[in-house]
């Protein structure tokens, strides 16, 4: 069975080349071991219908279609950053569009996978935004000239893109909430795998794990690979 890697807030921006590099080299280290990947959210900093987001993603997206072209599986589960991405901008660069959250089967062992805000129930404000602010959103980028949606999200999305945090505790961002977790265990689920708070975190319940991945700079990026049936914490560096 072939390695699954997977990898969480990565944040390619117009103004991140280095970070882009460094993604594109995760690729063909992704592609020597003949893997599978799975982006779980934000793995773009903003997303808009703006030709020029695009333009600057093709190095990466490229990469992209060449290992899915090599036979591996890439799925793409959206954030609360890029969540304006379009299954029909992916497609072409053989990306599956899984939507905000999915099941996958890996052997023997079912794992569900999303973004990780699904998972954040306590934060009332962040979720309350979305399902108020993210139709409009959506609405407005298929509506409005590119260069217009672009400049909207770059100075609404961005700016709220951690409507909750301020009501946290100091030195704080996000708590999983124990019990939506849970519930995915006791509908059969073996692993949870998910990104959003930065922060690397992980336990097990019966048998049953969970991780959430930290977030990737321009040298260095968290992942983890499941490998021999087992899931193991690893970090790429840029060379």
């Amino acid at each position: 069975m072939p390695d699954t890697f997977f990898a969480a807030d990565v944040h390619l921006g117009l103004d991140s080349s280095r970070r882009q590099q460094t993604f594109v080299d995760f690729l063909a280290h992704v592609s020597s071991r003949g893997g599978n990947l799975y982006l779980l959210g934000d793995f773009f900093d903003f997303w808009a219908n703006n030709r020029a987001v695009l333009r600057s993603m093709l190095p990466v997206l490229e990469r992209l279609r060449e290992l899915s072209a090599a036979g591996a599986a890439v799925g793409f589960i959206y954030g609360n950053r890029d969540f304006l991405v379009p299954s029909a901008t992916l497609e072409p660069f053989g990306i599956t569009f899984l939507g905000e959250q999915a099941d996958i089967v890996l052997g023997s062992q079912r794992v569900h996978v999303t973004h990780g805000y699904t998972l954040c129930l306590n934060d009332a404000p962040f979720l309350a935004y979305k399902r108020i602010m993210w139709p409009v959103f959506r609405m407005l980028d298929r509506l409005l000239p590119g260069a217009v949606a672009n400049y909207l999200v770059r100075t609404l999305v961005l700016k709220s893109k951690d409507p909750g945090a301020q009501k946290q505790a100091p030195g704080t961002r996000f708590h999983f909430t124990r019990d939506a977790i849970e519930a995915h265990f006791k509908r059969g689920i073996d692993a949870v795998i998910c990104g959003h708070t930065h922060a690397e975190e992980s336990f097990s319940s019966g048998g049953r794990q969970f991780f959430a991945l930290g977030s990737w700079d321009d040298t260095l990026g968290p992942y983890l690979v499941h490998r021999d049936g087992a899931f193991i914490r690893e970090t790429f560096a840029a060379t």
